[in-house]
């Protein structure tokens, strides 16, 4: 592996002069709050120096250290990676605790945490027009099949990589996977990574492997890929190579002759923008600290049938009553604005709509019941309700269980408890009923 370092490039610089900058309005600030001129966006920047200051070494460093000790076991820093679960695992690793940072590094890339991560790649053309099949497996890694989500994942990598590159694939030989203003196209990052998953396999083998080799997974040699570890490399693996992407698209290949200093107008817009920022990102890691799990009971905390209108707002139970709601009425328009839609689906709500149609229209609802309620999250709860049903003049019952998100309206982050935000729930619910 290279020994030269990431702070040498340009996001440890940019960070760097960010934080020159930072000093340079506090300095300002002091000069003329002498002169009795005050502003309340510069003070409340200032009382965040310190914090900045002190995080600053380990966020110049963090990548590095990441690399360190991940990069052998599949995962390599990237842009885009979330700061705290990077910081969080290494701690963990410094603390010999590899193994339960691996399984937060798994947990994060095979679940909707990574929502935001997916929701990047509609900017990026080579990802952009391979967001049909991302989506399915995105969506496929929600439910569980991992079997058909990593060979999707490798071919999209690769096809993505020749778009980029206008040559060769991922996991070609000599392919160039490196940019200057990057961290996951440092030379510890991508092509040490490219290194591993394509390494040779000569032998089919039935037991469950660590990596989405390439060579092994789609030439049937490597069995035991269908795995949550190797699912989570794999989507990994493929924000970085978009952070990659997004830095050649912005020009960031070689390194510029001359970098011009940043203004002190624009140090000072960083400064708000960052506080702002840092001050919603506090309030909301602050909620889901405080978040608990409810424990209810149905019939005595809250009815197990009931209008929509005697459950608490912006709760899981009250969507699924309303969807039971809608469903009377045959509000098909309603229920496809109930459920969640996939990045990159167009028209989302009028395609729901016509899949609920789809699944419902030829089925009568009679008659609900909520049958539990389970709090998974922040944002994800499961509601069962039993729905009583007339189809072909013959009447039954199944229990469905509702997966649900809680998602924000006007683009602002929501959790449980918060309004302004609406419970979706996944269409898999629509499937189930159409085929019990």
């Amino acid at each position: 592996m290279s020994t030269d370092k990431i702070e040498d490039n340009a996001s440890y610089q940019n960070l760097k002069k960010q934080v020159e900058g930072y000093n340079l309005i506090a300095k300002a600030a002091k000069f003329f709050a002498f002169f009795g001129v005050r502003n309340q966006s510069i003070d409340d920047a200032i009382t965040k120096l310190g914090e900045i200051n002190k995080n600053f070494d380990f966020l110049s460093k963090a990548p590095d250290k990441f690399n360190k000790y991940f990069v052998r076991l599949g995962w390599i820093a990237h842009e885009s990676m979330n700061i705290e679960l990077m910081k969080n695992v290494i701690e963990l690793a410094e603390a010999n605790s590899i193994s339960s940072a691996e399984d937060k590094l798994i947990a994060y890339y095979s679940s909707d945490e990574m929502r935001f991560l997916v929701s990047r790649l509609h900017a990026t053309k080579p990802f952009r027009i391979r967001l049909p099949l991302l989506n399915l497996a995105y969506r496929d890694t929600l439910e569980g099949r991992y079997h058909s989500v990593v060979p999707i994942l490798l071919m999209m990598i690769d096809g993505a990589v020749n778009d980029i590159s206008k040559s060769k694939g991922f996991f070609a030989e000599n392919t160039d996977l490196t940019a200057w203003d990057s961290i996951a196209a440092h030379s510890t990052g991508l092509a040490q990574l490219q290194k591993i998953f394509n390494v040779g396999r000569p032998a089919t083998l039935e037991d469950s492997i660590d990596n989405p080799y390439r060579n092994g997974i789609l030439h049937g040699r490597d069995l035991g890929y269908a795995n949550q570890k190797v699912v989570a490399k794999s989507w990994a693996a493929l924000f970085a190579v978009n952070d990659w992407a997004r830095s050649l698209s912005a020009g960031k290949k070689t390194k510029p002759v001359d970098e011009p200093k940043p203004s002190f107008v624009e140090e000072f817009k960083k400064v708000r923008q960052y506080s702002k920022k840092l001050s919603d990102n506090e309030k909301v890691l602050k909620r889901i600290n405080s978040w608990q799990k409810r424990e209810l009971i149905l019939g005595i905390d809250l009815p197990e049938k009931g209008l929509s209108s005697q459950y608490a707002d912006f709760t899981p139970e009250q969507e699924v009553v309303r969807f039971a709601e809608y469903w009377l009425k045959k509000n098909y328009g309603a229920i496809g604005k109930q459920v969640h839609s996939y990045y990159g689906q167009s028209s989302p709500d009028k395609q729901n709509a016509g899949k609920a149609r789809k699944a419902l229209g030829n089925k009568n609802l009679k008659d609900y019941k909520l049958i539990s309620i389970d709090d998974k999250a922040p944002v994800i709860s499961e509601v069962t309700i039993e729905l009583f049903i007339e189809e072909d003049n013959k009447e039954f019952s199944i229990n469905v269980v509702f997966r649900l998100m809680y998602e924000s309206i006007d683009g602002e982050t929501v959790t449980f408890g918060d309004s302004g935000g609406q419970w979706k729930f996944f269409d898999g619910a629509l499937d189930y009923i159409a085929n019990p």
